[in-house]
């Protein structure tokens, strides 16, 4: 049974300078209170709640906070914009008699940047982000189906409550967890902002709405202008950092805000600890020009290096004076996702061969060196509704043939390919696998598959992308296969954004529809007793093991390489490190 490991690691490193030259020579830590993060793709954007890769959410965080944050260690809800995290209640009478409802309240020194209250409007405003139609943010909607309203308390705008009007497994986390915007900055005119949630709730009414008023379209298309992506002078948030510099190729810098409003309240609540004055993220690509980083003791935080160089790297007695090697699990997955709309992957017996032709064993022992397991979901195997009874797919060639041949593939040419008549036209299962060219793992294991699956009759071609490019084709569905990896939320598994019908063209990039995983998802997002919730997730993991719109490869640990003049902070949560909680070690 594979268990991730949640853990929380604090490197309390002392004695960091060496005077004794050694055979290391002198060891000297940079005495700036600076943290320099290496991302090994851009963050593209800093406008949180536009799609894109993670790296956008993980540099805009010093921007722009969310009402709560997930603790490292628990992974649990913690405040963060908010006094504390509420406890639901069922209303009792008034118009929401019936609902669900939380309350909340906003720090009363919580400010934005130009010394305005952060109150419960800009929540407000934020919310409407979400629902304005003519924003590419479907991916939100799913989470907010069962939000009938958010009320502003009138005597204290700090105040607000949302009702739900029934149980949704995540409706805490959803509220808590979307990045908060200041309508000053973003809405100065106050065009969305004066536009009521409830005719934004409604997809015909919200199009309707939009129609009528032209000025929310132009609102629309400013919020999604470079101006709010880079522009120093307009990205404006409450958190502890602004922005310096950003550029899309090099990286981005933060510096932190003077007499930022968190300070005074982190002896009270020390998940506002912002303890770096500057933070960098650099964005290199390759493990070469990182590896000279390292050495030179440029870098601070380095995730996420390939298994074969962590190990290397590990290795040398004298970079293990200045960084610490760790290993923490990780709350994500490994997988190749399946594009079912294209003809040749129609039939799941299509998908399961290539399930099939998978040399599993070659990825865990020689890709990742050990340093990950099988997983056979989505679902977290640490979690009691995660479905253990499921067999994983073997890497076993004449199953997947034969799996082939009953789909009515054969090679009837002799030429190595299967082949087949698909709406009349003589086709050979020739795919393309996309992956990222910036990955040695995940370049390792597309050229494996390659490899593997010629022996069943499948022509794979590997094409690398950059990591920008695999997220936009993956979301537009124009791709047949693709390697790449994803992060779990830590509390309960929501299945909506991703396998649900409602959810194609947005995060449902397989355009996987099965009304019955349809009935199961539906089913799961509003039942409140974990027993009967429980079953319904292990059936749907069944039914997605048959299916297959993804293949499940591996759960790895996350490689941490962190430097030694820092206390840090590691974490199972996405992306393994809290670069705000890095604080300087003092000689």
């Amino acid at each position: 049974m594979m268990l991730l490991v949640f853990g929380l690691v604090f490197g309390l490193m002392t004695g960091c300078t060496s005077d004794k030259p050694g055979p290391c020579g002198k060891i000297e830590f940079r005495k700036e209170n600076t943290v320099t993060v290496r991302m090994e793709a851009a963050a593209t954007s800093l406008n949180p709640i536009l799609p894109g890769p993670g790296y956008n959410r993980y540099a805009a965080a010093n921007v722009f906070q969310t009402l709560a944050t997930v603790e490292p260690k628990t992974l649990e809800m913690v405040p963060l914009l908010i006094k504390k995290v509420p406890d639901v209640y069922e209303v009792q009478e008034g118009p929401y008699a019936g609902m669900l409802a939380y309350d909340f309240e906003i720090y009363k020194e919580a400010v934005w940047d130009n010394g305005s209250p952060v109150t419960a409007n800009d929540f407000l405003f934020s919310l409407k982000i979400i629902y304005h139609p003519s924003l590419p943010l479907g991916e939100w909607l799913g989470y907010f189906e069962y939000l009938k309203a958010v009320e502003v308390d009138p005597a204290n705008p700090k105040k607000f409550t949302a009702y739900f009007t029934q149980y949704y497994i995540l409706a805490l986390e959803t509220l808590c967890q979307f990045p908060i915007y200041p309508a000053y900055n973003y809405d100065p005119e106050n065009v969305l902002s004066s536009v009521p949630l409830s005719d934004l709730q409604d997809p015909i009414r919200a199009q309707q709405v939009v129609a009528a008023k032209p000025a929310l379209s132009a609102w629309a298309e400013a919020f999604q202008s470079p101006r709010f992506a880079n522009d120093k002078t307009a990205i404006s948030g409450s958190a502890a950092y602004r922005l310096e510099s950003f550029d899309v190729d090099q990286g981005a810098v933060f510096i932190k805000k003077q007499n930022w409003w968190g300070d005074k309240l982190v002896s009270d609540n020390p998940y506002l600890l912002a303890a770096p004055d500057k933070i960098v993220y650099r964005f290199v690509k390759d493990e070469a020009p990182t590896e000279s980083l390292i050495r030179s003791g440029d870098l601070d935080v380095i995730p996420n290096l390939s298994p074969a160089k962590f190990l290397e790297l590990k290795k040398d007695t004298c970079l293990n004076l200045r960084y610490s090697f760790e290993l923490v699990g990780a709350n994500s997955y490994g997988r190749i996702m399946v594009n079912m709309r294209n003809p040749r992957l129609a039939d799941r017996n299509v998908r399961q061969a290539l399930a099939h032709v998978i040399d599993y064993n070659y990825m865990i022992n020689t890709v990742w060196q050990g340093m990950a397991e099988r997983c056979v979901s989505q679902a977290n195997p640490a979690k009691p509704f995660y479905a253990r009874d499921i067999v994983p797919y073997d890497y076993n060639i004449q199953k997947a043939k034969d799996l082939l041949a009953a789909a009515g593939w054969k090679d009837s040419n002799g030429n190595g390919i299967v082949d087949k008549k698909i709406n009349g036209v003589q086709t050979e299962l020739e795919l393309t696998l996309m992956g990222s060219g910036s990955s040695p793992i995940s370049s390792q294991a597309a050229r494996s598959i390659q490899t593997t699956a010629r022996n069943a009759g499948i022509a794979i071609t590997v094409q690398e992308e950059d990591i920008r490019v695999i997220s936009q084709k993956t979301r537009n569905g124009e791709y047949d296969l693709a390697i790449s990896g994803a992060t779990l939320f830590p509390g309960l598994l929501e299945m909506y954004q991703t396998f649900h019908t409602n959810s194609i063209g947005a995060g449902n990039r397989y355009g996987f529809s099965n009304p019955e995983m349809d009935q199961l998802i539906e089913a799961i997002r509003t039942e409140p007793d974990d027993a009967k919730r429980n079953v319904l997730y292990i059936k749907a993991q069944h039914l997605i093991h048959e299916e297959l719109p993804e293949i499940y490869l591996y759960a790895p640990q996350q490689r941490m390489v962190a430097n030694r003049r820092f206390d840090f902070v590691l974490s199972a949560n996405r992306p393994g490190y809290y670069e705000q909680y890095f604080k300087l070690i003092k000689e």
